[in-house]
């Protein structure tokens, strides 16, 4: 068997990998302070990659992050920066 086959894909029908995807983004927000991180699903519901967005500045992202967690009813993790 081959180490490809043996990989299992997040899928968006799963909540627990829609969580795990969602918290590898809150987690790369926290550590790139104008990053903005979306998962992107294909037809099949498969994860396909995450959108990484850089926004002008702080600020603007604060805003984007605000506006969409509130339409999606998301609470980000809070990471400590190391």
């Amino acid at each position: 068997m081959d180490y490809d086959d043996k990989q299992s894909v997040l899928n968006n029908k799963n909540t627990r990998d829609v969580e795990m995807a969602r918290e590898y983004c809150d987690e790369h927000e926290a550590h790139y302070q104008e990053h903005t991180c979306e998962p992107t699903w294909k037809d099949n519901g498969d994860l396909d990659i995450y959108i990484v967005k850089l926004h002008d500045s702080i600020k603007a992202k604060k805003e984007f992050v605000t506006k969409r967690n509130k339409k999606m009813k998301h609470i980000p993790k809070q990471y400590k920066k190391k």
